[in-house]
């Protein structure tokens, strides 16, 4: 999977406002800030939903997301002890 360094530049685009902030006017500062703000919502929302979409596809207990229908039965798999005795 190649990387798209969403959460990078997100985070360098925070400093840079914060720069802005410091150093610039007020009116450069209320033009930037709902794109930077939008662009750092979505990569890091988009990174938080794909990590839970990953998570979803593994059950809970480590079970498989196969039906027991579909499993191969376990018959004969382990010797009968009880008929030897």
């Amino acid at each position: 999977m190649k990387k798209t360094y969403k959460r990078e530049l997100a985070i360098l685009l925070l400093v840079w406002l914060v720069y802005l902030v410091e150093t610039k006017d007020i009116n450069i500062v209320e033009v930037t800030i709902w794109p930077i703000f939008s662009f750092v919502t979505a990569a890091f929302g988009f990174d938080a939903y794909g990590k839970l979409q990953q998570g979803s596809t593994k059950s809970p207990h480590g079970r498989g997301t196969e039906r027991s229908s579909k499993r191969p039965s376990r018959e004969n798999q382990l010797p009968d002890d009880w008929d030897n005795k």
